[in-house]
């Protein structure tokens, strides 16, 4: 059967407000130009796409991050790395920006807890949020799944989400930035080596905008990077308890589920990409006694493109005692 023609390409979108599944695209082969750039259409009409029988080397995964803008190498690497971990461990891969997705210790068995996020759910969040410049997108090639065992990847429409919420809301958010805690991993723990704040001030991470433009389709998209209980995340601009009220307002908005689709048939072989700028995602319990392995790889973005015409602050107002 063909692949990597125009006429090769079916889209069957999933009905949900967004996400669809591409066929007659290999990306073990080429892309020519014309093919690429339609890819590219359908992947910002759709947001998140599902291709399956994806068996690709680790540096194929890798250069379909470079196709689609470059590879882009994660925070945790280096966080990873500063704690003691080596390039080439069950954690840090030796191929810098490939991620381990994994609930595997050192000796390749599945366990409930390891020094990244295990077979714990993982919250709602976008990746690296707490880097100055966060990826453009985020894909995984599934390597070993669970049989019914959890894993499932949810992801929800920030577009919709944005252009959904009130003219209050959307008046009380304009010019607010959210400083994205660094400390925690998406299940919630520490990260290796970091120790969690225990005040406000304490907090450490980038200050990004609430709402962000779209470098390529210009839109607005919420951006909330994600969220812990205080001290963590916050918006810079207000108080403690304000800020914690506006935030859960905005998050439990944003997760409602007729933004969402869930990809709950992972299988060997399956490559999910998703534009991290204008969507959520997150992941529910894995059975820990199943493998799950997933390679990771992201492509690089550039610095957040605000959507208020008002400078960043260098500085967050004082908590309210």
């Amino acid at each position: 059967m063909a692949v990597n023609t125009l006429d090769s390409i079916e889209v069957i979108p999933t009905g949900a407000a967004l996400g669809a599944e591409i066929k007659g695209i290999d990306w073990s082969q080429k892309l020519s130009d014309e093919v690429l750039a339609r890819f590219e259409e359908i992947w910002a009409e759709h947001l998140v796409l599902l291709m399956r029988n994806q068996e690709l080397e680790r540096e194929q995964v890798m250069g379909v991050a470079d196709t689609l803008g470059g590879r882009y190498v994660p925070g945790s690497r280096q966080i990873y790395l500063d704690a003691g971990m080596k390039p080439g461990s069950h954690r840090v891969s030796d191929i810098k920006g490939l991620g381990k997705i994994s609930n595997l210790d050192a000796d390749g068995n599945p366990q409930k807890l390891t020094e990244g996020s295990g077979s714990l759910a993982i919250a709602w969040h976008t990746d690296n949020s707490y880097m100055e410049e966060p990826p453009r997108a985020s894909m995984l090639n599934a390597v070993h799944v669970p049989v019914n065992g959890g894993g499932h990847t949810m992801f929800s429409n920030q577009y919709m989400a944005y252009d959904d919420l009130s003219d209050e809301l959307k008046e009380k958010i304009e010019g607010k930035h959210v400083l994205n805690d660094i400390s925690r991993n998406t299940s919630g723990r520490a990260r290796m080596g970091l120790e969690l704040p225990k005040t406000r001030e304490e907090v450490k991470g980038p200050i990004h905008p609430m709402v962000r433009i779209h470098p390529v389709t210009k839109k607005r998209a919420l951006y909330l990077g994600r969220r812990w209980d205080r001290p963590s995340s916050y918006i810079v601009e207000m108080r403690n308890d304000e800020g914690d009220d506006l935030l859960d307002l905005l998050w439990a908005h944003a997760t409602q589920e007729k933004y969402v689709w869930v990809h709950d048939t992972w299988t060997p072989t399956d490559l999910v990409i998703w534009d991290n700028q204008c969507t959520l995602h997150r992941r529910n319990e894995v059975d820990p006694n199943q493998k799950r392995y997933l390679h990771r790889a992201c492509v690089t973005g550039g610095p957040v493109i605000s959507a208020f015409d008002i400078p960043k602050p260098t500085e967050a107002i004082a908590a309210a005692e």
